[in-house]
């Protein structure tokens, strides 16, 4: 006998380079990061979504039941929780110790101040080219957008995708790592 696939829905706040989405992410087993990484896959289904412009978010332009959304044109994922990135997003590097970074990203169009856990010396190259997926997770952190002041978001977890990263500032009060 066959299980059929469990999904849920995940409420999330999607930016991409011009718009602003809320909405309900349709997930499986292997929550939000699973979706994102999913090689089999180049789309987000949202459902009961607004859609706003981003120089305007709290004007909505459109609502829609269902939203089919290309997952290379997101550039960050705002959520109110861990858990609902899924087991990934939760388990830690196996053995190795996680240290925190705090970090300030450019992209584009987005701002983000926040802290990035990373085993060891912090490397860029790594962050740019390790793995098979192209978004990375930052804690604690503010999205701003330089160009239109009246987005503002501050969430415990956001997803960013790296092919949209311009560049990233290490501050000062990061661990110093021993050798």
């Amino acid at each position: 006998m066959v299980s059929s696939v469990t999904n849920r829905l995940i409420p999330a706040e999607i930016l991409t380079s011009s718009h602003y989405i809320f909405g309900q992410i349709k997930v499986s087993q292997s929550g939000l990061l699973g979706m994102l990484t999913d090689i089999n896959n180049s789309f987000l289904e949202i459902n009961d979504t607004s859609i706003a412009p981003i120089h305007k978010p709290s004007s909505v332009m459109n609502y829609t039941p269902q939203l089919y959304l290309v997952r290379s044109e997101v550039a960050a994922v705002c959520l109110s929780k861990r858990d609902y990135m899924g087991l990934q997003g939760v388990m830690k590097a196996g053995y190795q110790r996680l240290f925190p970074y705090l970090v300030q990203i450019s992209t584009r169009t987005y701002d983000i101040s926040g802290m990035i856990e990373w085993s060891g010396r912090f490397e860029f190259s790594a962050l740019l080219t390790e793995g098979t997926s192209n978004f990375f997770i930052v804690n604690d952190a503010t999205l701003t957008a330089p160009r239109y002041p009246e987005l503002k978001i501050s969430s415990p977890i956001i997803i960013l995708n790296r092919s949209f990263l311009e560049s990233l500032i290490l501050n000062k009060k990061s661990p110093t790592i021993p050798v």
